[in-house]
Parts: structure tokens; C-alpha cells; sequence
């Protein structure tokens, strides 16, 4: 019997569990199974009394959980932070909570659903969007009644490959990334509102060291000066938000508000403009060297003062946002007055029209599918949600494939891509598809643990710091740890507060360290701090990662902790405080103040690429 999308949600006498014979077009005979079945099997292998083993987490504690949530149908919500949301794995994460929670009715439902925490600057309900992102410069609309016409030039390309060293995935004998995930070199980088994709970003320091050098051109637009403005060749200051003097708006795809920023009577601090105004700015610049209007009609309503032009394009091609004036929203916005997104539920319920109204899911069969079958993924032995050891952050063998099933999955073993089965190293373990049974995982170990590396080492957000917020300013630093201190009697202190690491006592006492102990954190040497280090030399002294320590007994012994917002060292700041009389890491050039003597937070992780998000079948 063959189930179309049209048959979504509807109940039948399905065959969930067993196994069958089917007969293929060819006269063939073969044996299948249900998904359920597969996934029933797989799970099977994960008792409390093993996954306790794994998880460090006592089995009544397992078993109590399950059946909290499957006590509680459509009452249990599972949050996800924006943290597991960058795990090398997050996407095997999300196909298991989705596992869970489809079987137990929690999926769709006020109270009973999954939140996945992605920032709130976001434009994934403005389908209009295109109207100004992608307006076709050849053809410029300048009437404003008129829409815009549509032709896009651009293609777009992730961040992880310019962060990963402009490079593909190619390990071996395979190309990992797929032709239309191919990315290009990159010569010139303008970002705003970008988390200081430079100067904070994975690997920073062989960024800096490593591809940096290849780049023509780096501009910034940044309400402060961080470390991506001590690298730019350009920094424009822009408004903050409470500086507006052009409206804008957002939208957030876990909550039901249009989010309005009205222009703002309160005087900028600094000199700094809109970024509009910035593009503005250049496109007008543009013309006049070329002769050519187009750069300066492409931002017409910006020059008139008048960008409510483009957000009622943007309004009138939004699907969420039909019939909403722009003029009016701001009004409302000024008296307090919120507006709602047209997404039918209050508070916003992802998935309640699937789960009460039997629509189809946005998936080629309409149902939430537990099943890849492209090719790449039955390949690389992720056809099913399996769990696979994080990629560097383990006492176990990293990104192992786990499972204790035979036959289950068929993932391409090491040796089809010319790799040594025993070759650990960073950049192989992206791709190398080796199975461990879960009762077999807990005897092996991460390939570091015999040269002395002691500790997982993670790099969270900090509570009072939203992403790179400036936790530099004098009174954020001096409350933002332990070590505070507005006087800087101890002339060692890089500012008035100072990056640190949290550690258990105990773990810290068998290493000798002392509670605020100065220590240096180091990753795996293949390729940190940075790929082609070699000690001795001034870029590895300001790149290897000095901080002080905190007995934290909050951490679990063999775990370190260092919050993910701290000014990370430059040359400048290196060079400041190291022959400023004050010691102060401040950059005499650009006022840049670093929370560390040298290195960062950054020195230990790097940029990883995974695979099965680089298909071109999915």
C-alpha cells in the first residue's frame, strides 16, 4: 500500500513494528523493516544501567525522566540552547529529542513542544525580504507604490568555510563538500550585527594567522571596538539599537511579536550613523567614481529619509505580516503597543497545525521522518538518529558512530576513503565512520588522554553578556568574575577584571594549581593554538591562552570552564602591556582593551565542517 503526503496524519492499521518480505519490480525478493522497528532495535542497547555508564548520570535518574515525559503528554517542553544548537552533532541532538517527544505526543502542543533558542535579530518569518535584499540593481524601482522587481546576483556561502581556512572538507580520497556547498576564496569581507565574526570567532588565532592574510580587504560596522576592528582595514561606527534614527524591525521564530524599533529622539553617543546610512553612504560614493546612478538610487528612499518605503515592501510580500502599515506600527511602538505575527497561535506553537489540524510537516513524505535515505547519509551511517561522540569535547574516542545493533547501519569504513582506521587526528575524525557498541565505549579514549591531556574544556555564553556584548567596559569587567578589582593593585591584571578559568578544587589541587593561580590552557597541538605553531616565536607567545583559575565546585571533576565573552589578546594588547609602565593590555593605537595577558578563551577550540550538512541531495 503505498502512504502519500495527502495521508499525513491519518490514522491506519500500519505495520510499525517486524520484519517483511517485499517484492521489487524486478521479481527480487528482500527483507525490510519498519523504522520504528530499526529504531526500537537501536534503542534497545541503550539500557539505564549503560547509558549511566556514558553519561556519568545515576539509572533511576535515567528511568525517572522517560517517565516523567511520558507521563506528561503535551505538558512537557524541551528547551534547547543556542549552545548545543553549534555542537559538531547538533543535528543528531534535534533527530532525537524530535524521537522522543513524537513518542510521546509532545510535539505541537502548548506546553508540550520543542524551543530552540536562535537569537532575536532574524528575518525568518520576512518572506518578503527578497523585495529589498534582492531588488534587481539593473532595473531599480523608484516609485514607492510600485513593488520592486526581483533578480538576485549574489550566492550564498557559510561563515565555517572562510573560518575553517577558505577550505572544503577533503580528506583522503573523498571531497566531502558538496559541489553546491563549494565555497569560494575569500577576498574581501564587510559584516555588521555579525558577532564579531573575526575577532571572536572559532580559531581565532588561525584566522588571524592563517587566512587573514589572504584577504584583500575587512570591513566592520561595530557599536564598539572589538578585536575584529583591531584587525579591519575598515571600521565604520554605527548606531546602537537605542540610537536609531531610521526604523527597523525583527522578529524571533520562537515568540508571536513583530518587533518594532521606532526612531529614537535620544541623541547618538558617538559620531556614528545608521549602517544603512553606511551603505548608503558607499552606493553614493560608488556613483560618483563611476558615473553610474544605479549605486545611488539603489538606496534612494535612504537619501530621502524615507525607509519606511522598503519595510512596506518587505510587509507587503510577508506572508505573516499582510495588511500592517508600517507607519502604524511604529506609532504603536512608540505608545508600547505590541504588534502580532499572523501565525495563527498565542503564545507561538511550532507544529500546531501538524499535530491538531493533521496538515503535513514541510518534508517530502509530510511526516516527521526518522529515515534519511539520501545517499550520503546512509554512507556516513546517520540514515538513522544515531549518537556519535562529540568531535574533540570527550574522555571517549571522538564522533564514534554508537551503536550496538548489527547490521542497523552501513556506514563507509575508513579504509574506502584511503585512511588508516587508527589515524585520530583532528581533521580525519570528521569523516571517519567507526562503530562502537555503547557497552564497548566507555573502555576507550579520547587519543590525547595518553600524552597528558586532562580536562574537557568548554567556552559557554556568559549570563550578562548577550554574544560579544562589551564586557570590556570597566564596571561588566569588574563584575564579570572573581578577580575584579578597580584599583589593579596586582599590575599582572590585563584590565580592572580579567578572563579565568573554573575548575573543580580537587582537579585543580592534583595539578598543583592554586585558587587564582595564572595558568595556560592548551588544546590539541596538531592545530592549536593555530595550524604551523612553533614555540618561541611571537605570534605563539600572544596566541597560547594565559587565564587565571577558580576552584568552582559547580563543575564535575575533568570538566574546565571559560565564559565564551572575553576580549581575547592581540598583538596590540600583547605589545601594550608588556611595555606599558601600568601593564594595562590596552592597544595605545585604538584603545582596545584585552581580558587576557595572552591568548583566549579561543586559543583551544577551532572550525569544524561536517559532512552531512554539505550534501547535495538534502
Amino acid at each position: 500500500m503505498v502512504i502519500t503526503r495527502d495521508e499525513a496524519g491519518q490514522d491506519g492499521n500500519f505495520a510499525l513494528e517486524g520484519e517483511y518480505e517485499v517484492q521489487l519490480v524486478d521479481g527480487k525478493k528482500i527483507k525490510v523493516k519498519p523504522v520504528f522497528q530499526l529504531l526500537k532495535e537501536y534503542s534497545s542497547e541503550f539500557t539505564p544501567e549503560v547509558t549511566s555508564k556514558i553519561c556519568h548520570v545515576h539509572p533511576s535518574a535515567i528511568i525517572n525522566l522517560a517517565r516523567d515525559i511520558a507521563r506528561n503528554k503535551e505538558k512537557t517542553l524541551v528547551p534547547v540552547g543556542m549552545g548545543p544548537n553549534h555542537f559538531f552533532n547538533n543535528d543528531l541532538k534535534d533527530r532525537a529529542i524530535f524521537f522522543v517527544c513524537a513518542l510521546t505526543k509532545n510535539i505541537g502542543y502548548h506546553g508540550g513542544n520543542i524551543g530552540s533558542y536562535a537569537g532575536n535579530y532574524r528575518g525568518a518569518y520576512f518572506n518578503g525580504l527578497p523585495r529589498y535584499l534582492v531588488e534587481d540593481p539593473f532595473d531599480i524601482e523608484v516609485d514607492k507604490t510600485k513593488p520592486p522587481k526581483i533578480k538576485k546576483y549574489y550566492k550564498m556561502e557559510s561563515a565555517h568555510y572562510y573560518n575553517y581556512g577558505d577550505r572544503p572538507l577533503r580528506v583522503g580520497n573523498k571531497l566531502f563538500t558538496g559541489k553546491t556547498h563549494m565555497p569560494t576564496p575569500t577576498k574581501f569581507m564587510w559584516f555588521a550585527n555579525g558577532n564579531s565574526i573575526l575577532g571572536n570567532i572559532k580559531w581565532h588565532y588561525d584566522v588571524v594567522l592563517n587566512t587573514l592574510p589572504k584577504i584583500d580587504a575587512i570591513v566592520v560596522n561595530e557599536w564598539w571596538w572589538t578585536a575584529s576592528c583591531e584587525y579591519a582595514d575598515v571600521v565604520f561606527p554605527v548606531d546602537s539599537w537605542a540610537e536609531f534614527k531610521y526604523p527597523d524591525f525583527t522578529a524571533a521564530v520562537t515568540n508571536p511579536f513583530l518587533q518594532i524599533y521606532p526612531k529614537t529622539p535620544l541623541k547618538r553617543v558617538n559620531d556614528s550613523r545608521g549602517d544603512i546610512e553606511v551603505l548608503a553612504g558607499v552606493g553614493k560614493a560608488l556613483a560618483d567614481v563611476t558615473g553610474l546612478n544605479n549605486f545611488k538610487d539603489y538606496w534612494k528612499f535612504v537619501h530621502e529619509n524615507n525607509v519606511e518605503v522598503y519595510l512596506q515592501r518587505i510587509i507587503d510580500g510577508s506572508t505573516a505580516l499582510k495588511g500592517y502599515r508600517i507607519e502604524k506600527l511604529e506609532e504603536d511602538a512608540e505608545k508600547g503597543i505590541p504588534a502580532l505575527l499572523m501565525t495563527r497561535t498565542y503564545p507561538k506553537i511550532m507544529g500546531w497545525e501538524q499535530s491538531n489540524e493533521n496538515k503535513p510537516h514541510y518534508t517530502k513524505t509530510g511526516r516527521l521522518e526518522f529515515y534519511r535515505d539520501e545517499d550520503e547519509f546512509i554512507e556516513y551511517g546517520e540514515n538513522i538518529p544515531v549518537h556519535r561522540e562529540p568531535v574533540d569535547a570527550t574522555f571517549y574516542e571522538p564522533n564514534v558512530i554508537v551503536c550496538g545493533t548489527p547490521g542497523i547501519i552501513r556506514p563507509k569504513q575508513p579504509e574506502g576513503y584511503g585512511i588508516d582506521r587508527n589515524d585520530l587526528s583532528t581533521e580525519v575524525r570528521q569523516v571517519r565512520n567507526v562503530v562502537v557498541s555503547p557497552i564497548d565505549l566507555v573502555k576507550t579514549s579520547h587519543p590525547r588522554r595518553k600524552d597528558g591531556w586532562t580536562h574537557i574544556y568548554i567556552t559557554p555564553k556568559y549570563r550578562h553578556g548577550a554574544h560579544t556584548t562589551p564586557v570590556d567596559t570597566d564596571l561588566m569587567a569588574i563584575w564579570f568574575g572573581p578577580f575584579g578589582d578597580p584599583h589593579r593593585y596586582d599590575k599582572r591584571m590585563p584590565w580592572v577584571g580579567e578572563g579565568y578559568v573554573d575548575i573543580n578544587p580537587a582537579d585543580a589541587k592534583a595539578l598543583g594549581i592554586e585558587d587564582g593561580d595564572y595558568v595556560h590552557i592548551d588544546g590539541d597541538p596538531q592545530d592549536r593554538p593555530y595550524r604551523g605553531w612553533k614555540e618561541g616565536t611571537e605570534e605563539y607567545k600572544i596566541a597560547r591562552c594565559m587565564l587565571r583559575a577558580r576552584y568552582y565546585r559547580g563543575l564535575p571533576r575533568g570538566i574546565a570552564r571559560s565564559w565564551f565573552h572575553m576580549y581575547v589578546a592581540t598583538f596590540g594588547s600583547v605589545k601594550a602591556h608588556e611595555t606599558n609602565p601600568d601593564k594595562l593590555a590596552r592597544n595605545p593605537l585604538t584603545n582596545y582593551q584585552a581580558m587576557f595577558r595572552y591568548g583566549s578563551h579561543q586559543s583551544a577550540t577551532r572550525a569544524w565542517l561536517r559532512p552531512t550538512l554539505m550534501t547535495d541531495s538534502l
